[in-house]
C-alpha cells in the first residue's frame, strides 16, 4: 500500500469531510500538500486543457492522461483522485486504464457512466446499469494493488430522475466500489436518498452555490470528499494571461487585446469551434443520418 493510497483510504473511513483540492501540475500537487490538503483531484477538462489546450470533449488519450497523471501524482505524497472519464472504451479498457494509472500513483479513480464523446442528446447521455455497473467490475477486479480506490461517479442533477440515481447507486455499491461519487449534487434532499441506498463514503463534486451546508453537516451526512470546481487553475490561466498583456503593453503601443476572466480558457481552447463540430458530428441530426445510412 502507498502512503498516497493509505492516506486516501483513512479520509474516506474517517469521520470528517475534507476538501478536495483541484490541482494541475507537479508544483500544485506539491502546494496542495503543504497547505494541508488531504486529498487532491485530477480532472479531465483540466488535463485536456493542459495537455492539448481544447475543451472536454474526449480528445485526450488515455496515453495522454497517464502520462500527466504520473506527474502530478509522483510530484508529493499527495492523495490524488484521477478522472478516469468512462473508462476510455468498454470494460476491457477500462481494465488497461486502472493498471495504467495504478502503475502512475493514483490514489484514486473515479470512472462515470456518461456517454462520451457527448451525444449531445439527453436521452443517450447514459450508458445502461449494466454497462456502467460491468465496467466497476472490471476496474476492481483489475486492480493489483487493492487499496486503489475506485470510485463510481454518477450525475446526481436534474439530468436523471432520483429512482434512476438511487438505481444506479445501489447497482454500484453492490459491485463492490469504494465510495459513490455525486456529480453536480445540490439538493440536500436527494443526498439524504442517496445515503439510505448505499453504505460506501460519498465524494460531491458541486460547482457554484448549493442547499448542502458546510462540511460538518455533510460529514454528518456520510460525505468524505468534496470538491468545489476547478478555481485555482483557472486563476492560474488569468494570471498568465494578465502578466503576458502586461509584459506587451510595457514593450509596445500597439494595443492589444483585454479578455475578462470568465473568457480567457473559452477563448483560447477555441471552445466555440469545438463545439459548433460537436454539435455537428455527434448531435440528434449527425445520428439520425447514421441510423438513415445503416438502413
Amino acid at each position: 500500500m502507498s502512503i498516497s493510497r493509505e492516506k486516501l483510504r483513512a479520509v474516506l473511513e474517517g469521520s470528517v469531510c475534507s476538501p478536495c483540492a483541484s490541482v494541475f501540475d507537479p508544483l500544485s500537487a506539491r502546494m496542495a500538500e503543504n497547505i494541508g490538503f488531504n486529498v487532491g483531484i485530477l480532472g479531465g477538462s483540466i488535463s485536456s486543457l493542459m495537455q492539448l489546450g481544447v475543451p472536454d470533449i474526449s480528445l485526450l488519450t488515455l496515453s495522454e492522461l497517464v502520462a500527466h497523471a504520473q506527474r502530478v501524482c509522483r510530484a508529493s505524497a499527495l492523495p490524488v483522485i484521477v478522472d478516469g472519464d468512462s473508462g476510455y472504451g468498454n470494460a476491457l479498457n477500462v481494465t488497461r486504464l486502472v493498471q495504467e494509472l495504478e502503475f502512475a500513483g493514483a490514489a484514486g479513480i473515479t470512472i462515470e457512466d456518461t456517454v462520451l464523446p457527448s451525444p449531445h442528446h439527453p436521452l443517450a447521455s447514459m450508458v445502461s446499469v449494466a454497462e456502467a455497473t460491468c465496467k466497476l467490475e472490471a476496474a476492481l477486479s483489475a486492480r493489483q494493488d487493492n487499496s486503489m480506490v475506485v470510485i463510481a461517479r454518477t450525475p446526481t442533477d436534474d439530468s436523471q430522475p432520483l429512482t434512476a440515481i438511487l438505481g444506479r447507486v445501489k447497482s454500484y455499491t453492490q459491485a463492490g466500489v469504494d465510495a459513490i461519487c455525486a456529480f453536480g449534487l445540490t439538493n440536500p434532499a436527494t443526498l439524504a436518498a442517496i445515503r439510505e441506498v448505499t453504505t460506501v463514503p460519498v465524494m460531491i463534486i458541486s460547482y457554484g452555490d448549493n442547499q448542502l451546508g458546510g462540511y460538518d453537516a455533510l460529514a454528518a451526512r456520510g460525505v468524505r470528499v468534496y470538491m468545489r470546481g476547478h478555481t485555482p487553475f483557472e486563476k492560474a490561466v488569468s494570471a498568465t494571461y494578465q502578466s503576458l498583456l502586461d509584459t506587451y503593453k510595457e514593450h509596445s503601443a500597439l494595443a492589444a487585446p483585454t479578455l475578462i476572466d470568465k473568457h480567457i480558457i473559452s477563448t483560447f481552447s477555441h471552445r466555440d469551434h469545438f463545439d459548433q463540430l460537436a454539435r455537428h458530428y455527434t448531435g440528434p441530426t449527425a445520428a439520425d443520418s447514421l441510423v438513415s445510412n445503416t438502413r
